[in-house]
This record gives structure tokens, C-alpha cells and sequence, in this order.
């Protein structure tokens, strides 16, 4: 088993994870903290009510192995802890960070799925929810430098995340990952905000010009994310509800007048950040990466 604490207990990020954890077969949540709220998680929670008796304490570093940090003023807590056990991991969901501090490592798992497993990072940044469901749009092109021009994308922001939606960041956490992709991608990237009509579901809308024909670009989306166990390709419109309370990304490739518009959808909650973060975990202690993940789709 491996033993596990959370800081920011009292986000939403992390009353996720719990729930997630508490039904993971190799996952012990020893000590969940908050610096606001106090008594059982379920109080705040509420969707754990008879499924966890987990009160909120005081972090005990000695006594984990893995430390999901939801809160930034847990930071400077968990490099200190970092620098004084070599054994210990961190995987980093606040949203307050400077983008993949030095030594760690970026929890795309579509693009560093094998580094984490045999190169066993001590700090794991997950992705912005934002970035992620972009970024899962563009990763085939920049991979095989089919990206040309800007990239304009329309995202809705729902924030249920309880913070302020930063586009410069999210921006700029494209660009990079793009960038190291494709060094020979110049182009910037034009985000859009549109409103979101779901609690969970966050959808992304990305153009680029087609360098090739529709049926090359979709079979270069499926031979890319063949063998990933979260995303999949699909020749519908794709909706938030289609992934809602799962792991999964949804991507629907199509052409209007020469460019190529992409459409993903992920739950924002969970394959934008808690689920994602499970995924981490089992990759970094060489479980199956679906480990803890089946979940029940919402849509039906």
C-alpha cells in the first residue's frame, strides 16, 4: 500500500482525490490537512458521507510516502520535505505554481508516460485542467511538426476551481509544452474565453491550419493515442457529458476551408487534475495505470 497525505484538504481537488483514494486498491490516505477547516472531511465533503471517517490534522511528513499538494502555501512544506527524503514523491495540483520547477517533472502522461515510470520523479506537476485538454489537441502535431501558424483556441472556463482563471499562464504553459515538442513551431497561441454551462466538464475548441488532409490527421491521432489508456479519438461531436466524473478525454477531428478544427472535452475535476494525478501515482509506483480510474461515465 502506499501510505498518502493531502494538503489543502478543503478544495475541491482534494475531496476528489479522497474520493478516489479511498476506493484505490494500493492506496492508504493517511492524513488529510487543511489551514482553514478542521473535524471530518465530510462536513466539507459531503459526497463522502458514510464512505470515510477522515478528519482533517496536522500534515505528518515522516509518515508517507506520497504527498498530494492542493495548496501553494504547502510548497515551501513539501520542497523542504523533498529535499530531506530522497524517497519521498510529490505530486503538485495547486494552481498557484511557477510553471515545472526545476527537477521536476510535467504529469502529461501522454508525453512523459515513460519517464515517470523508469525514471521515478520525486515532483510531478499536473497540468492545468485548460492546458491539458488543449494541449491534448495539439500533441500529434507538434510530435510529427505539422503545426504551422497560430493556434486559436476557444475554451470554457468553468471555474470550479475557486480560483482566478490566470489565460496568461494557461497560455504560456502551452506555448512551452509545444514548443519542446516542436522547436521549430514559431506561432503563438490566441485563447478565447466562452462561458461553461457544466459544473465538471471543460471543452476545448482548437484551429490550426492543415498541413496535411483530414484522413491523415485522424489517423495520426489514432495511431499517436493508441495505446494510452484515457484518450481516444472519436468521428462524433464530442460533449462534456460524454466524460463527466470519468478519466477520459475525448478528442473529434474534423476540416473546415483548410484548417483543422479539434474538439476535446475532459472532466476538469478529474482528467484535468485529481484523476490525472491518480494516474501519476500509479505510474510512479509501477502500478496499472487504470488503477482506481474505472469510473461510471455520468451521460446515459
Amino acid at each position: 500500500m502506499i501510505d498518502i497525505g493531502i494538503t489543502g484538504g478543503e478544495s475541491k481537488i482534494a475531496g476528489e482525490l479522497v474520493r478516489l483514494l479511498i476506493n484505490h486498491p494500493d492506496a492508504s490516505v493517511k492524513w488529510v490537512s487543511s489551514h482553514s477547516e478542521h473535524g471530518k472531511l465530510a462536513r466539507i465533503h459531503k459526497g463522502l458521507t458514510g464512505e470515510c471517517d477522515l478528519e482533517f490534522s496536522e500534515p505528518q511528513i515522516d509518515d508517507v510516502e506520497l504527498i498530494f499538494n492542493c495548496d501553494s502555501y504547502d510548497s515551501l512544506l513539501c520542497d523542504e520535505a523533498l529535499a530531506a527524503n530522497d524517497q519521498l514523491r510529490v505530486i503538485e495540483l495547486s494552481r498557484s505554481y511557477s510553471f515545472v520547477p526545476g527537477g521536476g517533472m510535467y504529469g502529461l502522461c501522454e508525453i512523459n508516460r515513460k519517464f515517470m515510470v523508469h525514471d521515478c520523479y520525486g515532483y510531478v506537476l499536473v497540468p492545468s485542467a485548460e492546458a491539458m485538454a488543449v494541449l491534448l489537441a495539439l500533441v500529434p502535431l507538434a510530435k510529427n511538426q505539422l503545426l504551422k501558424g497560430d493556434v486559436d483556441v476557444t475554451v470554457n472556463f468553468y471555474n470550479c476551481f475557486n480560483n482566478n482563471i490566470n489565460i496568461d499562464s494557461i497560455k504560456q504553459e502551452i506555448l512551452t509544452v509545444t514548443r519542446a515538442l516542436d522547436d521549430n513551431f514559431t506561432g503563438n497561441v490566441n485563447i478565447k474565453e466562452d462561458s461553461g454551462a457544466s459544473s465538471r466538464g471543460l471543452k476545448a475548441h482548437v484551429e490550426v491550419s492543415a498541413q496535411a488532409d483530414i484522413d491523415s490527421v485522424n489517423d495520426l491521432f489514432e495511431k499517436y493515442y493508441d495505446d494510452h489508456s484515457f484518450t481516444f479519438v472519436v468521428n462524433h461531436e464530442v460533449e462534456d457529458a460524454d466524460v463527466t466524473n470519468t478519466n477520459k478525454c475525448l478528442l473529434n477531428v474534423a476540416s473546415n476551408e483548410g484548417r483543422l478544427h479539434i474538439t476535446s472535452v475532459i472532466d476538469a475535476l478529474l482528467k484535468g487534475s485529481a484523476g490525472n494525478a491518480v494516474h501519476v501515482m500509479n505510474l510512479l509506483f509501477g502500478l496499472h495505470e487504470k488503477a482506481g480510474l474505472a469510473l461510471k461515465a455520468q451521460v446515459f
